[in-house]
C-alpha cells in the first residue's frame, strides 16, 4: 500500500501492519474471522431484510468494523475503509486501531492532513504500539519529514516485543537516504537483513545504494535474489536491466524491461522501461 520514490526505482515502504511488498495490512486470523462475519451479516441483511443483532460492546463492534475496514483497504477501496472505520469510531471513540488504519486509508487517497490526523490520534491512545510508530513515519518519509520520521522509527525498532521490526528497519533506512546519512541508511538495512535474511525490500534498496556507490556487481546479485522471491517486482526488474544494459548486455537488459512493463505497464517503472526500450528499439 505504502511507496516511497526511494532512490530512483520506487521502493515499497514497509509497515507495521504488514503492508510491505506493496501491500494492504495483512489481517491476523481473527481480524479475518470478524470481517468475513460482518460481511456475511451484512449481506445477509441487504437480501433478506433481516438486521442482525448488535455486539454486547462498543468495542467490539469497533473490532469488527475496524477489520471490515482493514480487508476493504487490502482490496485497494479506502474510501469504503474509512465508511467503515468511521462506524467503528462512532461505536468506540478510543478505539485506537481504527484511527491507525483510518491514518492508511486516508494516505492512500493522498489526504495527508487527514491521515497525520488520525494517525496521531492512534499514537496519543497507545503512545508505544510500535505498528503505529511504524506507520506514521512511514507516513512522514512519504511527507518528506525524513528526520521527525527517523525519531517516531527509531522507537518503533527499539520495542523488542515488535513482531515485524525488518519493517521499520527498512523504513528508517528510507529516511536516513532522505536526510543523505548513507551510513547510517546502510547500517538500518544491515539490521533489517539481519533479522531476515534476503528480505526483498531492505535488499532491493541495497541495491540502489550500491548501484549509485558504482558496484554494479553486487547491485545485480542483490537483484537476482530480490527477483528469485519476487519475480515481478518492477522497480528491481527496471535496476537490472540498466545496470544490463551499463554493462553492454543488451539484450538481456532489453528483456528485464520487457518484463517490467508486463508486470506492471503504468506504474513509475514500467513506464521508465517502456522509453527505455524505444530508445535501445
Amino acid at each position: 500500500m505504502k511507496k516511497l520514490l526511494g532512490l530512483g526505482i520506487g521502493v515499497l515502504l514497509l509497515s507495521g501492519c504488514g503492508l510491505f511488498g506493496g501491500k494492504e495490512p495483512a489481517l491476523t486470523p481473527d481480524q479475518q474471522m470478524a470481517a468475513f462475519i460482518a460481511h456475511e451479516h451484512k449481506t445477509s441483511a441487504s437480501s433478506s431484510g433481516f438486521k442482525p443483532a448488535p455486539a454486547n460492546t462498543g468495542k467490539a463492534k469497533a473490532g469488527i468494523y475496524t477489520s471490515l475496514g482493514s480487508a476493504y483497504l487490502q482490496d485497494g477501496h479506502p474510501r469504503q475503509a474509512i465508511r467503515e472505520l468511521q462506524l467503528a469510531i462512532a461505536d468506540n471513540n478510543n478505539y485506537a486501531d481504527a484511527y491507525n488504519v483510518m491514518g492508511l486509508a486516508y494516505e492512500q487517497l493522498q489526504q495527508n492532513e487527514l491521515a497525520r490526523s488520525a494517525f496521531r490520534r492512534a499514537l496519543s491512545m497507545d503512545a508505544k504500539n510500535p505498528e503505529y510508530l511504524n506507520n506514521y513515519g512511514a507516513f512522514l518519509v512519504n511527507s518528506g519529514s525524513y528526520a521527525e520520521a527517523v525519531v517516531e522509527l527509531k522507537r518503533a525498532t527499539a520495542d523488542p516485543l515488535y513482531s515485524t521490526p525488518q519493517f521499520a528497519w527498512t523504513n528508517l533506512a528510507q529516511a536516513y537516504v532522505g536526510l543523505k546519512e548513507l551510513p547510517a541508511a546502510r547500517n538500518a538495512l544491515n539490521r533489517a537483513l539481519y533479522l531476515v535474511p534476503n528480505y526483498p525490500p531492505a535488499l532491493q534498496m541495497l541495491a540502489e545504494l550500491d548501484f549509485k556507490d558504482g558496484k554494479a556487481d553486487a547491485a545485480f546479485a542483490q537483484l537476482q535474489v530480490v527477483l528469485a522471491q519476487e519475480p515481478d517486482n518492477a522497480g528491481a526488474l527496471l535496476l537490472a536491466g540498466q545496470i544490463a544494459a551499463q554493462q553492454g548486455r543488451t539484450t538481456q537488459a532489453q528483456s528485464l524491461w520487457r518484463r517490467c512493463v508486463t508486470a506492471s505497464p503504468y506504474s513509475a517503472a514500467g513506464k521508465q522501461a517502456q522509453q527505455l526500450l524505444l530508445q535501445d528499439g
